[in-house]
């Protein structure tokens, strides 16, 4: 038998997770750690603006490196089966990347992606060797300027 005041079972046990760990309960619920944290950036963003001009820097780099017209630091490259993505996403992690597979059903069958997330973190060589990663799984030259119809090597 248990000693505690707070049996497994007991009335006290519930009622103490349903009024303290509604993040537990409620699985919409936000935790407060991650509002603090979303808060957090909120004003490092406001401060720190360099942080905003060296993303834009990295989409710059990006777009001057491919030749794709991108307008985002989120860039979607379309490879078409899962199976392409997959494989896509799994050698450019071996290659030091984290580069999502994107697949139904999040997108329509065949039309499976590759999710790139540049931050202020990465540097222009960063993005060479990325691009120079990548380029064993997508022909830039076919790309004809636009992220959204990539021609895969796969």
């Amino acid at each position: 038998s248990c000693q505690s005041e707070y049996h497994v079972n007991s009335k006290r046990w519930k009622q103490l997770i349903q009024s303290r760990g509604r993040s537990f309960i409620f699985s919409t619920a936000t935790p407060v750690p991650i509002a603090a944290a979303g808060h957090a950036a909120v004003i490092v963003a406001k401060r720190e603006t360099w942080r905003r001009r060296e993303l834009w820097n990295r989409v710059e780099d990006f777009r001057a490196l491919t030749g794709i017209t991108i307008s985002s630091p989120i860039i979607s490259l379309i490879v078409g089966s899962e199976e392409k993505a997959l494989k896509a996403s799994r050698e450019l992690l071996k290659s030091g990347f984290h580069v999502t597979a994107i697949r139904p059903p999040t997108v329509p069958p065949n039309s499976c992606r590759l999710r790139i997330a540049l931050s202020a973190a990465h540097t222009t060589d960063d993005l060479r060797k990325l691009t120079s990663a990548l380029s064993s799984y997508i022909n830039f030259q076919d790309t004809g300027g636009t992220s959204l119809h990539i021609h895969s090597k796969l």
